[in-house]
């Protein structure tokens, strides 16, 4: 006796996945990301800062930051900002105040500009001091020391 076997469906092959519109997504997405964080590295101000071979590098607790950017012309004041907001130095003190009493034990960044003369930054640091801010760090990049 013979044993028949039947088909059924008619075919056995695997189906086909069509991938083209999955990388199409995946590349939308991969543009996107590297835009956004493009846009988000442009954020911080460019301040040059100085080199320094001591120190240790600084926290990412959300310290409270001071960018003091060198002025256009070498005889105007320093231009300060806190995060991106521009602010005048008549309002520092009061700005710094009103910091420390939201959050007494926040610290302070200072990021002065290579061309500033200490002159220049020393008011912001009165102005952290008469705010009653204790914990102020001047910030310098990390650089090699030279021999001289």
């Amino acid at each position: 006796m013979k044993v028949r076997h039947l088909k059924k469906g008619g075919g056995g092959g695997a189906g086909h996945v069509n991938v083209t519109p999955l990388i199409d997504v995946v590349m939308c997405l991969i543009i996107f990301y590297l835009m956004i964080g493009h846009l988000a590295a442009g954020r911080s101000s460019s301040v040059n800062l100085p080199n320094s071979t001591t120190g240790r590098p600084t926290d990412t607790q959300g310290p409270i930051v001071i960018n003091v950017v060198a002025p256009e012309d070498e005889a105007g004041e320093p231009i300060l900002l806190i995060g991106e907001e521009r602010i005048m130095g008549s309002q520092l003190s009061k700005i710094l105040k009103d910091l420390y009493a939201l959050t007494p034990d926040a610290e302070v960044q200072i990021r002065a500009d290579r061309k500033l003369s200490y002159g220049k930054v020393a008011p912001v640091l009165t102005a952290c001091r008469d705010a009653g801010l204790v914990s102020v760090k001047l910030v310098a990049a990390k650089g090699t020391r030279k021999n001289s």
